[in-house]
């Protein structure tokens, strides 16, 4: 459905919470994150379906996460998820996430402990699917959160295994592939990026880091 079309569907009828949500959603395919939070923030308000309700939450805390500095904000969106639909993964990756960018790797990593438990419920049930796609890969998403958070904690044997299980994981998608891959690489010392060349995910600067932190220990312990 298009923006125009959204539009003129929430002009026709605008108390459906359904088109409040359809219209958020359009804005923020085209950037306007502002816009599309506001018809989020409507459609949960009017809306009596949980799951909904859920989504729209999810929804504004990606928004925070792509306007960017907005962390703080992505957290409690995130938490509010949680609050409603606790049984679901997904918030618990995105809050996660929210603290890994923050650079509170305990929280990260709790987080992620929590959320992967849920993922392993969710494998074994049968629950409604969300209607957009909200950044949660499937049940590896929070076992990759774990890694990469242990790894920060001092948790090195946790993480270099958690890696490896994932490599070994038949159901990672592309994304999450080279996402494990990467990491697995710079643990292992292997990565020699090109000068001129982006890093594949947005794990590289993180990782980046840890090497560099290594180096200057084994340095200053010599």
């Amino acid at each position: 459905m298009s923006l125009q079309q959204s539009l003129e569907r929430y002009i026709e009828t605008p108390h459906v919470p359904e088109n409040s949500f359809a219209i958020g959603y359009e804005y923020e395919l085209k950037g306007q994150t502002a816009s599309a939070m506001g018809f989020y923030l409507k459609c949960a308000e009017l809306t009596d379906n949980k799951l909904l309700a859920y989504e729209c939450l999810l929804r504004k805390a990606i928004c925070f996460r792509k306007q960017g500095g907005r962390e703080t904000h992505m957290k409690s969106t995130a938490q509010l998820a949680i609050a409603l639909l606790p049984q679901r993964p997904e918030a618990y990756h995105l809050l996660s996430i929210a603290y890994e960018l923050c650079g509170e790797w305990h929280s990260s990593y709790s987080w992620a402990c929590a959320g992967e438990i849920l993922s392993d419920y969710v494998e074994r049930q049968r629950i409604d699917p969300l209607s957009t796609p909200c950044g949660y890969p499937g049940y590896y998403g929070l076992p990759f959160q774990r890694a990469v958070s242990a790894w920060w904690v001092g948790k090195f044997d946790e993480a270099r295994t958690l890696f490896d299980d994932l490599a070994d994981n038949p159901d990672l998608n592309a994304e999450y592939k080279g996402h494990v891959k990467w990491n697995r690489d710079n643990l292992a010392g292997r990565h020699q990026p090109e000068s001129n060349k982006e890093p594949i995910t947005d794990k590289a600067a993180i990782i980046a880091k840890i090497m560099e932190k290594r180096k200057k220990d084994d340095t200053g312990n010599a």
